[in-house]
């Protein structure tokens, strides 16, 4: 009974606030995170200026907030080559939000990745990253993995 007044709460709130339109799409918003990695890591600024809101909020705080810092981002890193995507393990949208965890090669080694996208009207908006790096495995307290 418990489960059923949650999840009939659940769709009254989702009701409530609008849940129908392109905010909510979530194969759309997948998509289009999946969109922003391809552009980034390929140097494709065209693509950015078009997906990524002018007003981009950024929540790492060694990266400032604004389009303009991606841009800039490709730029330093153009004479380097393209990137490489990421592959994600996992991709879950709900709302106007879509989450990304995957494992990256870093200088210092493996990390894993959990980044956080907001979505809206379309573009993206508003971003957060967590990052650990990821031990060898013999210094795991469990054989669970990261990813």
């Amino acid at each position: 009974m418990k489960y059923l007044f949650a999840g009939a709460a659940g769709l009254l709130l989702a009701a409530s606030v609008g849940l129908a339109g392109s905010a909510n799409d979530l194969p759309a918003n997948k998509m289009l995170v999946e969109q922003f990695f391809r552009a980034v890591e390929s140097r494709d600024k065209q693509t950015v200026m078009k997906i990524v809101r002018e007003d981009y909020i950024q929540h790492m705080p060694n990266i400032p907030s604004g389009r303009a810092a991606i841009l800039n981002y490709i730029d330093m890193m153009a004479p380097k080559g393209q990137g490489v995507m990421p592959e994600f393990a996992r991709v879950i949208a709900e709302g106007d939000l879509v989450a990304v965890h995957f494992r990256r090669e870093d200088p210092n080694g493996p990390v894993a990745t959990i980044e956080i996208f907001r979505i809206q009207d379309g573009q993206i908006a508003e971003h957060w990253a967590v990052t650990e790096a990821i031990p060898p495995q013999e210094k795991s307290r469990n054989k669970n993995g990261m990813i």
